[in-house]
């Protein structure tokens, strides 16, 4: 345990002070009488930000009789709600086995490692793998809903009545030799994005077990001793039947509208009117902390200057997430010491399969050069973007892939047009450039005609087996460019008549056994836990579809049962 009381103002890195903090968190308040301090609520375990990680979280500290208070800036949720509601899992869960699936925990091992990375250690990620049949049998305990309907075609995200399906790269030709695909994508039952359906299922289930929240409450800051060990959290409420708090909830659902995500310049402003209304109507709360403090209020992609500064590559990218995504459970930690990390990554999904059609054609850089294969997850296509090609990108097609993309782009049953269709066909007649030749199209686009003809013509003498592709991917997105007139759309990052979506994956550095923060020096923080999106976990280095909410059930199961112990010891 820390000696003396951490000085925010002698932090080795970034503190409440400094110019890029850019959060509405505050620095710690020292008491040096602790047993004087009048508290309005305590419990053993308090959770800051009521999301995935968040209610696994309380769901095991309530199993094991802890005390479980919540405060959340709204009615919790957070981006889990407004989700897809798909949970990655694997090593052979029963709807794999219902659809013939087979896999276990070393495949599903062998195929994440190529994505994780090393944002977590090898024992972590494989402790995270063979947990994954049961954490889904403990979900659906719990009243989550999955079923073994596998997606026909390859997509970022099933059509209704399909809920199992190949959320990654799991089959894509440059993985299969890694590991042996499966389908690990498991969608929550429902109608369209069913993310809600996933979070009300074990929100009901906490509830029941006693699961006590404090909603439209913003946390500001700790309350701490002298020593430095946390004692409690200063939060800002609304009176939950004051004409704020109807405010508060229009708000927020104004913020998940799918306009909203079209248009950045009217999330800025709602998020802009929420801040006024905590500022100017919100009453002072304190919470006393009994055993531990969980932090788990979702990334800080909604936070743009946070963005701007952490990960300035992908500042033009559109933010993806709750309202509550503004960093303010990592800037919390921070406020105590909390070592952060991978704050520079984010994941950026160039999603644009289905339709098919654009995946079979090439995706250039602003050189005209190909740099990827088209079929891989939309992620990686973003990933290179950012990191290598300054974030600017064209799908290059001709006439015959654009008619077979805009019918495939049209509501049916093996799209969901909302998420898929829609977003391709504003794509293709908002975003799309067209030439009567490659040279002429190069010329349109400011590329060297040169190079764009030499990207072309090699994919199609590749396609037509004269020689090696340079980028492999499945035959059924492999085809010819050859029919003029030939089109590019623009899917750049920052384009936003073709949004590219984005979320952040660093945050708080845990000990990855029990979710405990660490401080610089690799120490322990008394008493401060994260999991999600606050902290650097499974889904903190490349992303496919499910992770993040594995993660979030991973976590916060591992640290609601960490916490749980002390309550005991």
């Amino acid at each position: 345990m820390r000696s003396s009381f951490f000085d925010y103002r002698k932090a080795p890195h970034m503190h409440v002070n400094d110019p890029h903090w850019h959060s509405r968190i505050k620095a710690p308040r020292e008491e040096t009488s602790p047993q004087s301090v009048q508290w309005d609520e305590e419990a053993d375990v308090v959770i800051i930000g009521l999301g995935g990680a968040g209610i696994c979280a309380a769901l095991e500290a309530l199993d094991r009789s802890a005390s479980v208070l919540a405060i959340d800036r709204f009615r919790g949720g957070g981006a889990t709600r407004l989700s897809g509601g798909v949970y990655y899992g694997g090593g052979g869960t029963r709807h794999q086995v219902e659809a013939g699936e087979q896999d276990t925990p070393e495949e599903m091992y062998n195929y994440l490692k190529s994505e994780v990375g090393d944002a977590v250690s090898d024992q972590t990620l494989l402790d995270f793998c063979r947990s994954s049949k049961e954490n889904l049998e403990w979900l659906e305990e719990h009243g989550v809903l999955f079923g073994s309907t596998i997606a026909p075609i390859k997509t970022s995200y099933p059509a209704d009545g399909h809920y199992l399906y190949y959320s990654g790269n799991e089959a894509q030709a440059n993985y299969i030799h890694r590991a042996k695909p499966a389908r690990r994508g498991h969608r929550t039952v429902g109608k369209g994005l069913t993310g809600h359906l996933f979070f009300d299922a074990l929100f009901d289930a906490a509830s029941r077990k006693g699961l006590r929240l404090l909603p439209l409450s913003e946390a500001r800051r700790f309350v701490v001793s002298s020593n430095g060990t946390i004692l409690g959290v200063e939060a800002q409420q609304i009176d939950i039947d004051s004409s704020a708090a109807k405010e508060l909830d229009k708000l927020c659902d104004k913020f998940a509208e799918p306009t909203t995500l079209m248009f950045p310049k009217v999330a800025r402003k709602v998020v802009e009117q929420v801040d006024k209304i905590f500022d100017e109507q919100a009453a002072p709360k304190s919470i006393k902390i009994n055993n531990a403090v969980i932090l788990s209020a979702g990334g800080f992609v909604q936070n743009r200057e946070m963005v701007d500064h952490h990960a300035p590559k992908y500042k033009k990218a559109t933010a993806l997430g709750g309202i509550g995504c503004n960093g303010s459970g990592i800037r919390l930690g921070q406020s105590v010491g909390a070592k952060i990390d991978r704050m520079n990554y984010v994941s950026a999904w160039r999603q644009f399969n289905p339709p098919a059609a654009l995946a079979s054609g090439i995706v250039v850089n602003g050189e005209g050069e190909r740099y990827v294969a088209e079929d891989v997850y939309g992620a990686v296509i973003g990933y290179h973007m950012g990191e290598d090609h300054n974030g600017v990108s064209y799908i290059i097609i001709d006439k015959k892939l654009r008619k077979q993309a805009f019918w495939q782009a049209m509501p049916s049953p093996n799209i969901n047009f909302r998420v898929q269709g829609a977003p391709a066909l504003l794509g293709m007649y908002r975003s799309t450039t067209k030439a009567k030749s490659i040279k002429e199209l190069a010329l349109k686009l400011g590329m060297n005609p040169g190079a764009l003809k030499a990207s072309v013509d090699h994919y199609n003498r590749s396609s037509s087996g004269l020689e090696e592709p340079k980028f492999r991917k499945h035959k059924d997105f492999v085809s010819t460019i050859d029919e003029p007139p030939f089109y590019a759309v623009d899917i750049s990052l920052g384009n936003q008549k073709y949004i590219c979506p984005s979320i952040s994956l660093g945050g708080i550095v845990i000990d990855e056994s029990t979710g405990q923060a660490l401080d610089e020096q690799g120490n322990p923080i008394p008493k401060l836990y994260a999991a999600g999106k606050n902290a650097v976990g499974v889904s903190s280095n490349l992303y496919v579809s499910g992770l993040s909410i594995a993660d979030c059930v991973y976590s916060g199961r591992v640290v609601g049962r960490a916490v749980s112990q002390l309550t005991t010891d």
